[in-house]
């Protein structure tokens, strides 16, 4: 893989509010698939991953995607609906410090994206042999005929070499049932070629609670995956691929103080080691590094400064790696 190869990445970012209601609030921007183009960019500063959403023509709109140019994220394929707006969610703590988390997203600019014709066109327009990235949340919140549009343009993608990573990230209530989740799913899964999921996710999704990673991996597998992740938060992650597999186990972070975007951020570091065709249990080192980084800070964005000591870390632990 030529690391200037494009990599496209399709989701949603919200206008995020922190606080308690009717006071002063701290305005911010989040989204899974946002978080993961930014880390990408931050950590291959010539790559210029592209992000494809939805927002309006609004202030909000114009500031966000002013912000993403700015961490050099490849913003000309975002699709403006002006009668829509982005969508919108606050973070309530309560005394306890636990969270709670309130969305208006129903008629967001980002659930038509895929039925727009600029999606098709932006699409098209991407190089033979690029990367897609999306997440189950990309997926689930589109309406029926948004869903079959995006897989049925991922087919069409399929065809010309690119490949198509995807990342678990299920989320119950953006979905009518469980069941209608397993279908998309399963259809997503089978379009696929690397699978980045979490463990818990696929407990909830297929309701076994004692699903082992290589259950999960096998089953992935057999849906037309040729790499499967399994990520496993403190325990760090399992991965297999061509009949191997094993356990990158990350050093035990001992300051956790958030554990927004750790995810997020995770895929970010395997997909920018994967480009630059490390094994995969360096991939794996490489995911495990940065969200330890970001779970010791707050928010799901980490300061510049806190990101550019990622690669200083990734070299003391590389005795973790047996490729």
């Amino acid at each position: 893989m030529n690391i200037n190869n494009t990599v496209a990445i399709i989701g949603e970012c919200m206008i995020e509010l922190s606080g308690q209601p009717f006071q002063p609030q701290q305005q911010r921007f989040g989204g899974d698939t946002l978080n993961t183009a930014l880390y990408l960019s931050r950590l291959m500063p010539a790559l210029h991953p592209v992000y494809i959403t939805g927002l309006g023509a609004d202030a909000y709109s114009k500031l966000m995607q002013q912000a993403w140019e700015q961490e050099g994220i490849n913003c000309q394929s975002i699709i403006t609906i002006p009668e829509k707006l982005p969508g919108l969610y606050a973070i309530e703590i309560d005394p306890q410090g636990e969270r709670s988390f309130h969305y208006w997203r129903n008629d967001a600019a980002a659930r038509y994206i895929a039925t727009d014709k600029r999606f098709t066109q932006y699409l098209n327009q991407l190089p033979d042999y690029s990367v897609v990235y999306l997440s189950g949340i990309s997926l689930a919140i589109l309406p029926q005929e948004g869903k079959q549009a995006l897989l049925s343009q991922l087919s069409e993608l399929k065809k010309r070499g690119i490949t198509l990573i995807v990342d678990s990230n299920y989320r119950p209530r953006l979905w009518n049932s469980i069941e209608d989740a397993q279908i998309w799913f399963e259809k997503l899964y089978q379009l696929s070629d690397i699978a980045l999921v979490t463990g818990d996710d696929e407990q909830l999704l297929w309701q076994q609670g004692s699903l082992s990673e290589t259950a999960i991996a096998e089953r992935l597998h057999q849906q037309g995956n040729h790499s499967v992740i399994v990520k496993l938060g403190s325990r760090g992650a399992f991965w297999s691929k061509d009949g191997l597999s094993g356990y990158i186990t990350p050093k035990p972070i001992d300051n956790v103080i958030d554990t927004t975007a750790a995810g997020d951020s995770f895929n970010a570091a395997f997909i920018a080691a994967w480009l630059q065709k490390k094994c995969l249990p360096s991939c794996c080192l490489w995911g495990n590094t940065l969200a330890g980084l970001v779970i010791q800070h707050h928010g799901a964005i980490i300061p510049h400064e806190i990101t550019d000591l990622f690669y200083l870390l990734i070299k003391d632990n590389y005795d973790a790696v047996n490729c």
